[in-house]
């Protein structure tokens, strides 16, 4: 009796391990779609995991992407699966789908709280998408696609309607690096809002000869310096037009000695790829975020040790090349000079060499140097937009 039993619980407990487990149809179509919709978690959004239980399968996690969802679940047909996948933007934002950034320069987090990494920062003006409400914060993307937590106090929420309104509106583009909305049209008027180069604000029209009345997305209304601002559809105009090597680098040496910020995309701070990104948008240029996301824009350049094929304007990539066991690995970004030199923010703005014998010879960035790209060949041909081509900035 003892040993019929002692039978009959292993068998029990091998089919029960046998129901709790996970088939590899599931794992691997999980992998298929997130490799073909969602294949970088900084630009989109598919989370999702499974636990078996007796009941079934239970898929849970979230995904902005109703079609991978759909595909997924299809894939797994003849499997007792319980979906618990949220499709977001959640249900908790009711219609107010997107956002204005309103203070100016909103901090993107990678979790939502102060003490979080900076992964990224937004300018004043920019439309952004909302997606998940969590205590003061915010999941949203911006107009170059980064996900990242926004302090709701940062943001104007809108429903499509005010969005519309809001992209019908006459914008401004500010082009001084660091300029005031006031409450006056007066040099001695209070501050309203500080703004940095490449924010957008409402364009009220002229009030004489030396300020325009502006407004922010949540409704404050000032006066800012007209020198300080162009019409945005003028701007855009003005700049496709200086979209050349020398004119690019010209903007990025006026940033020199700006202090390195690790996650820092304005012109008060900036890490590597912050910096490449700042000097792209005051040229109607958007760039990706990150290095490793800007190495695959732009025309790919053969380059050796002694970067004979490179040409003032050009991106140097650094980081760890491909071996037979890891994967290539980029983790900073340069703009080349020419005749050997470099500029990039690594401790604050500065131009340094890649030249053996030169006073600012950098060997670490030499050992480490990994490819080259052209951004500014054919721009658009290598994924290189304007402002003029998303929506979000009309």
């Amino acid at each position: 009796m003892k040993i019929f039993l002692s039978i009959f619980i292993a068998i029990l407990f091998i089919t029960c391990k046998q129901d709790l487990s996970i088939p590899k149809k599931l794992t691997d179509s999980i992998q298929s779609i997130k490799n073909q919709y969602a294949p970088d978690k900084r630009t989109a959004i598919f989370n999702i995991t499974a636990m078996a239980t007796r009941a079934g399968i239970i898929l849970k996690g979230e995904t902005a992407i109703p079609k991978a969802k759909t595909e997924l679940l299809l894939a797994l047909q003849g499997l007792n699966i319980i979906d618990s996948i949220e499709v977001w933007p959640s249900k908790d934002l009711g219609s107010e789908l997107y956002g204005v950034i309103s203070v100016p320069v909103a901090n993107m987090r990678s979790s939502p709280a102060h003490s979080s990494e900076l992964a990224n920062q937004v300018l004043c003006g920019t439309v952004i998408r909302l997606f998940k409400l969590k205590g003061g914060w915010v999941y949203a993307q911006t107009p170059d696609d980064y996900l990242g937590w926004i302090d709701v106090e940062a943001v104007h929420p809108l429903d499509s309607n005010r969005l519309s309104e809001w992209l019908a509106k006459p914008k401004a583009f500010i082009v001084q690096d660091q300029s005031y909305i006031v409450d006056q049209p007066l040099t001695t008027a209070n501050v309203i809002s500080p703004l940095s180069a490449g924010a957008i604000v409402i364009d009220n029209g002229s009030n004489g000869d030396q300020f325009n009345k502006v407004s922010l997305a949540d409704g404050r209304n000032g006066y800012i310096k007209s020198d300080h601002i162009v019409p945005l559809k003028l701007w855009q105009a003005q700049e496709s037009k200086q979209q050349d090597a020398v004119s690019i680098l010209n903007t990025a040496r006026g940033y020199l000695g700006r202090p390195y910020l690790w996650g820092g995309t304005s012109a008060n701070a900036m890490d590597c790829s912050g910096f490449t990104k700042m000097v792209f948008l005051r040229h109607d240029l958007i760039l990706p975020r990150d290095a490793s996301q800007q190495v695959k824009v732009g025309l790919p350049i053969e380059t050796d040790t002694s970067f004979a094929n490179l040409q003032p304007g050009d991106f140097l990539f650094f980081g760890r090349k491909a071996t037979d066991s890891l994967p290539e690995k980029i983790t900073h970004v340069a703009m080349y000079l020419g005749n050997g030199k470099i500029i990039h923010s690594t401790g604050h703005v500065r131009i340094q060499s890649i030249k053996r014998g030169d006073s600012t010879f950098a060997e670490n960035r030499f050992k480490t140097f990994v490819r080259a790209t052209r951004p500014l060949a054919s721009p658009k041909e290598h994924g290189i937009f304007g402002t003029e081509d998303i929506k979000w900035f009309d």
